[in-house]
């Protein structure tokens, strides 16, 4: 996976034409530019591993079902980015039968591994307005006019609510980050 934006976009357009013309590799391009950001979006966004990994699969797989639909016109990583959002916002309202803790947190040291579990924990106690314009531009480095698109606001609205939730982000974790020191 590349780091640079125009490669990005330069290797989703070959992609998206190829899946176009039902090149079925395509998929696993595609995939491989966006896997893992889709992921990390939704297992912040649901804080669950098992419910991340469904929601991705999901989301690729609308994704194909709508291969004869694609353009590659500069889009499609927003609309990406809306069907992971509109997946984990029906897994939300499902009822939890039963929460794992041990699945909050990724590998790594116990340290790093805490420092996770309480931001997501954070993350998750502020309202999804806050949260979602968080997640896509602070956590997973979206432009805010794509993290606006990808939520139906405008731009200004987008960086306000930034703003409001980096705040009150910082206020939940405040004791929480002095133990972790």
């Amino acid at each position: 996976m590349s780091s640079n934006p125009r490669e990005d976009s330069l290797a989703e357009k070959r992609w998206l034409n190829a899946l176009a013309k039902g090149d079925s590799s395509a998929m696993n391009g595609l995939y491989q530019l966006y896997g893992e950001k889709i992921f990390r979006y939704t297992f912040r966004m649901l804080g669950n591993r098992a419910d991340a990994e469904d929601a991705t699969a999901e989301t690729f797989l609308r994704v194909l079902k709508r291969a004869n639909d694609l353009r590659a016109d500069g889009a499609f990583k927003t609309w990406l980015f809306r069907i992971a959002r509109n997946l984990c916002i029906d897994k939300m309202r499902q009822p939890k039968l039963l929460e794992i803790s041990g699945e909050r947190s990724y590998s790594g040291t116990e340290e790093r591994a805490a420092l996770r579990v309480t931001v997501q924990n954070a993350l998750n106690e502020l309202p999804m307005d806050y949260r979602e314009p968080l997640i896509l531009c602070d956590l997973e480095d979206i432009s805010a006019k794509e993290a606006a698109d990808t939520l139906g606001i405008s731009v200004p609205a987008l960086k306000s609510r930034l703003y409001r939730g980096r705040r009150a982000l910082r206020e939940k974790l405040g004791g929480s980050m002095e133990k972790l020191k």
